[in-house]
């Protein structure tokens, strides 16, 4: 009985390390950059207006392995001439399983700004919001759902380490996603296999996912507030679109939404410390 105890605790701490791995085992990881620039359409406006960043990192948050993700974007300058955009996010999750941990935006439009302080209990499933902007008084709100409630940033992570093989088999996910003091359900599809051109590199091969992002009842219209924020279409928000590269690196090159108005792409323009090298298929 003692020996069948021993073998037994040996099953699960092999059970435990093995399913350890497999959620250490993202397509990303610490040294990766990403950078791409932001094309605008509207009418006859058809014009790159600014730049966006994402350096990750791996280090310790509150004795938790995780993974520090900075992201930083803005205007080019004879768009800043007209209206300055900038950007600032900061998004810490756990390397284990992506647990969000901590979040703060910082978002400046001309004379309008907004600032985001997130914190989570409850592995990802209660969020503390505190938020602020130019337009309204500073608000405290707590949310509790019954899964992980990811930041705007860590989402695009969470989609790139989803089981997308099943989704591009006709599966489709769902994951919640936080802005401001909105909580928004978020299913993700496939659409189809697309080739796209990247800067640099040539044609590359994708598949190309689409989010919907559905509100929780009683949020507000950001885009009444925002230049650059989702447009609202009825019940949900416009749909975003990702061009994901199947490879190991699972590498967002392209992402397309409409906003308050017009539309908005991003264009990857440079990658560094991706798992595989992204490859033209010319």
């Amino acid at each position: 009985m003692k020996r069948f105890r021993i073998i037994l605790l040996t099953l699960f701490f092999i059970a435990a390390v093995t399913a350890s791995l497999k959620a250490q085992n993202h397509p990303f990881g610490g040294g990766e950059r990403l950078a791409y620039k932001l094309h605008y359409k509207w009418g006859v406006i058809n014009a790159d207006i600014a730049k966006l960043s994402f350096d990750l990192k791996e280090e310790d948050y509150n004795g938790t392995p995780s993974f520090h993700l900075v992201t930083k974007g803005a205007t080019s300058n004879f768009v800043a001439s007209l209206v300055k955009v900038q950007y600032n996010y900061d998004s810490r999750f756990a390397t284990s399983d992506l647990t969000p941990l901590a979040f703060t935006r910082e978002q400046t439009e001309g004379s309008y700004w907004a600032r985001n302080n997130y914190s989570w209990s409850n592995g990802g499933k209660s969020l503390k919001a505190h938020v602020e902007k130019s337009t309204r008084p500073v608000r405290d709100t707590v949310f509790n759902c019954d899964i992980v409630i990811y930041d705007v940033i860590t989402m695009l992570y969470a989609v790139r380490s989803a089981d997308l093989d099943a989704v591009k088999r006709g599966r489709t996910i769902h994951i919640m996603c936080a802005l401001d003091c909105n909580v928004n359900d978020v299913f993700i599809s496939y659409e189809k296999d697309e080739n796209k051109k990247v800067s640099g590199i040539g044609t590359v091969a994708t598949e190309k996912y689409v989010l919907k992002v559905i509100p929780r009842k009683g949020a507000e219209q950001l885009d009444k507030e925002s230049v650059i924020a989702v447009s609202s279409k009825g019940d949900a928000l416009a749909p975003i679109y990702l061009w994901i590269t199947p490879d190991a690196s699972r590498t967002i090159v392209e992402f397309s939404t409409s906003i308050a108005v017009g539309k908005i792409n991003g264009l990857l323009t440079g990658a560094s410390g991706l798992k595989c090298f992204l490859t033209s298929t010319d």
